[in-house]
């Protein structure tokens, strides 16, 4: 028996008695090289493109190198190629060229990020809008506090109730680990007490059609647009 996994600890978890019968032998597996992802790539142009010679020389390298570069994902180099060859396309252009690799390369990430905004808890989404409320009215730095009162007057709104600023605090973490913001620490001193900077590190645009999708944040949007005319 052969088992495959992306898991490393995946038999620890295992009962005691299926791992002493399993007698298993470990064959770890490196992520990918450059030179390895090329090969792939090459095979798979040859059967994805029309003509494989509407493909600059650099394209293939490329895509190894920045798939190389994270995590020797052959996923990852085959991506960008597909989705390098399918902007070529739209554009009519007769050659796939660097320029399409690093425009896949920012769709990609673009995308990623996207999806990581459709998949936050519902407050985590009030919170982000709140952000976002507060970038669009001028504001591209803010403190935890100045977050906060626009995410409560939010959720009274929304009819939802809000969470301590203590639980804000947390999920505002929980956004800057996702790269979604930047929540920097900053000191006032001493008897000044401490706050977090918070800024956007995505778009500011693409996040708030995203939170637009749903339907109970469509009616925030819509109602904070009849105060402040940005949305």
């Amino acid at each position: 028996m052969i088992g495959i996994t992306n898991d490393s600890k995946f038999t620890e978890r295992l009962e005691t008695r299926v791992k002493t019968r399993l007698g298993e032998e470990n064959v770890i597996f490196p992520p990918y090289d450059a030179h390895e992802l090329q090969d792939i790539l090459k095979d798979r142009a040859n059967l994805a493109f029309f003509d494989v010679t509407t493909l600059d020389t650099s394209v293939i390298p490329l895509c190894s190198a920045l798939a190389a570069q994270e995590h020797g994902d052959a996923r990852r180099a085959l991506d960008l190629l597909r989705v390098a060859g399918e902007l070529a396309e739209r554009e009519n252009a007769t050659r796939v060229t660097e320029r399409h690799v690093h425009k896949a390369k920012n769709k990609i990430e673009l995308d990623v990020q996207n999806e990581v905004i459709r998949s936050l808890p519902m407050h985590s989404k009030i919170l982000l809008l709140s952000i976002i409320l507060e970038n669009l009215e001028g504001q591209n730095q803010m403190t935890t506090g100045e977050v906060y009162q626009v995410y409560y007057e939010l959720c009274r709104f929304a009819r939802v109730s809000p969470l301590t600023q203590r639980r804000i605090t947390d999920l505002i973490s929980e956004l800057d680990m996702l790269g979604i913001i930047t929540a920097t620490l900053k000191s006032f001193g001493r008897g000044g007490g401490r706050t977090r900077i918070i800024r956007m590190s995505v778009s500011l645009t693409e996040a708030r059609h995203i939170l637009a999708e749903d339907d109970e944040l469509r009616r925030i949007v819509d109602y904070r647009s009849r105060q402040t005319k940005l949305f």
